[in-house]
């Protein structure tokens, strides 16, 4: 008699829209960012889907699978979000911290639940293999549209994160060699499978390669190197000899059109100024090693420590090294956390069997180099749970799991559906006010205060109904007013500095008459960023 898995199908569905749809589509630079952006708040719904089938599985089978990786990814988590309790870090951003770490370390746990056989574990690692062709595809696509005649309809290459694309581009490199070895089609030497994954290295090295970056060529050409072995050992010699080729038309194609990068091999990673970004986030941590800055503190701390010690530094809107800036944030317990679980991966890779232990270094060097080298998941959080899936793979080859029996049924399935609906209303009523965003001429004073309630959107519908009330100021001439929303809008502007609200405020102080405001939000702006001018320029 076949077991009942009626769970195991949702969870493969939940988790191919995850690296389908959601990790592709998080590239794309929109007018919004973070969790606003619609396709990473459908990635949060769908990892909180997952992680609720895991809780209906528990209570399905009334017992819980662990294996001592989880124990230690739990202690690792917990020094992960102490920060969070700290009274200088961002409420909004020590939410998102701990419900980022909650999230990943429950998906971890809600794999272990399900018995996958050899077929769907293949299928865990076929997706974000695939979703290496998604996201080479959107890097092509705005080039095929041009030559289509289809002007209208591409968007340039600028819209895509490009550092954060190179890992996943990276990790189906990988994945194309281990599965090429693993997958077995009796009586034939290939097969339609087999042409995919041949043409895997090609297609990604090409997308690799055209990001210009002569780092990304020394990592794949390492992690190349890495995969030799597992190839000499367990495939055909007629697969490895093909595979071995498509990697070399990969990179004769990339030369031929010209994408391979003119620097040297071993360029840096970073460009003068990030690199000087990053030397001076890592003298901030120095001086606030214990505590951090607080999470969500970074970029106004660095602003601040700039103009202390008379080197204000042009800030990118995101921090080119996503390890540095937690560690800066974070202190010393995120430190111990995430040294916790580089020994972790550490670990599980050399337990792994002497065969195959440079091929699963080759699988998860990518997302490793990742995290140091690019803003990893605040570009794009389904990376992350990229990151888990690998890590369960590895860890399911040679754990041995033990069982737990667990008694309140009732109450897992409630938490389970409850946080299913909340979850579903969240994100269906965050995408609904995003697409009125484009519009918020066409809502109501009503309507618009009502939309303050979403917590997504508090600040942004608060702002909106701020801006109204200051032009209805100056229908009135009510000037009171209007140095009150100026003000409010300094204050704001002091917790999170931004070059361009600057100018904005300047530009409204000006049209109120206030030219002695102006001048002060001027000299404050010129303060915190030197490099950016500002408008206008007031005769002395």
């Amino acid at each position: 008699m076949v077991a009942s898995k009626p769970l195991v199908k949702p969870v493969l569905i939940a988790m191919a829209a995850l690296f389908l749809f959601c990790l592709p589509l998080n590239q794309i630079q929109l007018a919004v960012s973070g969790i606003q952006h619609p396709s990473i708040a459908l990635t949060f719904l769908l990892a909180v889907a997952i992680v609720c089938f895991g809780l209906w599985e528990i209570a399905r089978q009334k017992r819980f699978c662990r294996t001592s990786l989880t124990g230690w990814l739990s202690l690792s988590a917990l020094f992960s979000v102490v920060p969070a309790f700290y009274l200088h870090a961002s409420f909004g951003a020590s939410l998102w911290h701990v419900s980022s770490i909650a999230i990943a370390l429950l998906t971890f746990s809600t794999l272990q639940q399900f018995s996958f056989n050899h077929l769907q574990r293949q299928y865990l690692l076929w997706l974000p293999l695939l979703s290496g062709w998604l996201v080479a595809f959107l890097f092509f696509l705005p080039s095929i549209l041009n030559t289509s005649g289809l002007q209208e309809l591409a968007w340039q290459t600028d819209s895509l994160y490009q550092d954060t694309a190179s890992i996943v581009l990276l990790t189906s490199v990988a994945l194309s060699a281990y599965l090429l070895a693993r997958t077995r089609v009796y009586k034939r030497n290939i097969a339609p499978v087999h042409i995919l994954l041949l043409a895997t290295p090609t297609v990604t090295l090409c997308a690799l390669m055209a990001l210009r970056q002569a780092w990304l060529v020394t990592i794949a050409v390492l992690i190349i190197i890495l995969i030799q072995p597992f190839l000499y050992r367990f495939c055909r010699k007629l697969h490895h000899g093909l595979w071995n080729c498509a990697v070399f038309l990969g990179f004769l194609i990339a030369g031929y059109a010209d994408w391979l990068p003119s620097a040297a091999l071993f360029s840096p990673r970073f460009s003068t100024q990030e690199f000087s970004v990053v030397e001076q986030s890592l003298a901030l941590l120095k001086s606030a090693q214990f505590e951090g800055v607080g999470l969500g503190q970074q970029f106004t701390a660095q602003l601040l420590f700039g103009v202390e010690s008379k080197n204000v530094l042009p800030m990118p809107t995101l921090h080119p090294s996503w390890l540095v800036k937690s560690l800066t944030e974070g202190g010393l317990a995120l430190c111990a956390g995430i040294g916790l679980l580089t020994v972790l991966v550490i670990r599980r890779l050399n337990d792994a069997p002497w065969g195959t232990r440079l091929m699963l270094t080759a699988i998860m060097l990518p997302s490793l180099i990742g995290i140091v080298v690019t803003p990893f998941v605040s570009v794009n959080p389904a990376l992350a749970l990229l990151f888990v899936v690998l890590l369960y793979w590895i860890d399911n080859l040679s754990a041995r799991y033990q069982r737990i029996s667990v008694r309140p049924i009732k109450t897992v399935k409630l938490v389970a559906s409850s946080s299913l609906i909340l979850a579903s209303t969240v994100v269906l009523s965050s995408v609904y006010l995003g697409e009125q965003a484009l519009h918020t001429y066409q809502i109501s004073d009503s309507k618009l205060a009502q939309y303050q309630a979403h917590p997504w959107w508090r600040s942004f519908y608060h702002e909106e109904a701020g801006k109204r009330a200051f032009l209805t100021s100056v229908e009135r001439r009510d000037i009171r007013a209007q140095e009150a929303y100026l003000r409010q809008q300094v204050q704001r502007l002091t917790l999170n500095p931004n070059a361009d609200d600057y100018q904005s405020l300047i530009e409204l102080a000006m049209l109120t008459g206030n030219k002695a405001m102006a001048k002060q939000i001027k000299q404050e702006a010129n303060s915190l960023f030197p490099n950016r001018v500002f408008q206008p320029s007031f005769s002395e």
